[in-house]
């Protein structure tokens, strides 16, 4: 390696931030701006990766690649996509350009972090050949890795296919996506030699970089549309390890093979675990599909809209709002649409006769969306609010939700 400058990477990493800062926010409205930053991120993402793959290249190095580059684009474009079409959230544009600018930071920062390491390590490339040719190396994936991926495969699927996500089967190799493989995976990535690490510190830290990289997934998720859920970070968790699974891969096969990672007892009791969730899960589909009534029923009981006011209980009897004459007060409506399809409302708030408010809402599914309300006391005395909630294009109220306001 020429240096040990990381200046690609760290434009790359500014650039896929503001890409998801503009797409998660909607900053600019415009289709052409969109293809742009499509395909803007479309090659960043591509490259980010050939980085994380070859971390003793710098970015003269890394244009030299421009036929693997593009294929590198291709395959993580293509991944996204086919998993956001059968996904709850469905293929849209500006979803698809989000996911990849997340992934693309993450990958940013990981191959920033295997540059600094491949300098430091000061392993000259000419006698990093001569152990190769020295020491013959299989192109044989190994058993950690072929159940890593076995499992990640089988975490989208038990959280995307009905009916299997109906039921909370996904939560079994859910709970060990949260705790342990993706950071397990990430530092097979940066650390992908047997004596690198201590095991104990490589499974300490392993649990502690996937608690972080949960926590900063659900964090990028607070700010979409989406909120954060559960199923929709143990996707991308997914995804994460699946891809650091490919990068471990391709940076282990050039190792001889007693200095490979490979911890056995960690691969029998991987091993039992895949085994138990994909027995659990032919079971569960057998079953759904033998008794028909069994998953069915739970439908109707999801298929709803949440609508309240947010810090207000006004499911309490008499809810009471204190406040002063020629005071400015505000409220927030939360909306939450969870009927399986996209769905039209319409909001209508008002005191007695006096409309406060009224608008046309569009969700789609599982979109929530907070509704401020601002609105300034009146006259002394106690009034009730009402909230109001349609259901286009039904003209009968769907919703509705109230409170006193005792204005002194």
């Amino acid at each position: 390696m020429q240096g040990t400058s990381s200046k690609d990477l760290m434009l790359l990493f500014v650039l896929a931030i503001i890409t998801a800062t503009v797409t998660s926010t909607n900053l600019i409205n415009n289709f052409i701006m969109d293809i742009v930053f499509f395909i803007l991120i479309f090659v960043l993402s591509g490259y980010a990766l050939i980085s994380v793959l070859y971390p003793e290249e710098n970015y003269a190095g890394l244009i030299r690649k421009p036929i693997l580059l593009m294929e590198l684009c291709v395959f993580l474009t293509v991944l996204i996509s086919v998993i956001l079409k059968y996904s709850t959230i469905g293929l849209h544009f500006r979803d698809l350009t989000l996911i990849l600018s997340l992934i693309t930071v993450v990958l940013s920062i990981t191959a920033h972090i295997l540059r600094i390491n491949h300098f430091k390590s000061g392993i000259d490339e000419n006698e990093a050949a001569v152990k190769e040719t020295s020491i013959p190396s299989k192109l044989v994936l190994p058993k950690n890795l072929i159940t890593f991926i076995l499992l990640s495969i089988l975490m989208i699927i038990t959280v995307l296919v009905p009916p299997l996500n109906k039921t909370s089967l996904w939560m079994l190799p859910g709970s060990l996506f949260i705790c342990f493989i993706p950071g397990y995976l990430l530092l097979a990535v940066m650390f992908p030699k047997n004596d690198d690490l201590e095991l104990v510190e490589r499974f300490a830290l392993g649990c502690g970089s996937s608690l972080i990289l949960t926590s900063l997934i659900g964090l990028a998720f607070n700010y979409t549309p989406w909120s954060i859920r559960l199923e929709l970070i143990l996707i991308v968790l997914a995804v994460f390890s699946l891809i650091f699974c490919l990068i471990t891969f391709i940076r282990t096969k050039k190792l001889p093979l007693e200095r490979r990672l490979r911890i056995r007892k960690l691969e029998k009791v991987l091993g039992i675990f895949l085994i138990i969730c994909i027995i659990l899960t032919i079971g569960t589909a057998a079953y759904t599909l033998l008794i028909p009534g069994s998953i069915q029923t739970d439908d109707n009981k999801t298929n709803f809209t949440d609508f309240y006011i947010k810090g207000v209980d006004v499911n309490a009897s008499n809810y009471t709002l204190n406040l002063t004459s020629g005071t400015k007060s505000n409220l927030t409506m939360v909306l939450v649409n969870q009927e399986g399809s996209t769905v039209n409302y319409r909001l209508l708030v008002r005191v007695n006769n006096t409309t406060l408010k009224q608008d046309n809402v569009t969700l789609q599914d599982n979109q929530q969306m907070e509704i401020p309300l601002n609105f300034t006391a009146g006259t002394l005395g106690q009034r009730k609010m009402e909230f109001i909630l349609y259901k286009l294009p039904d003209q009968n109220p769907y919703q509705t939700r109230s409170l006193w306001m005792k204005i002194t």
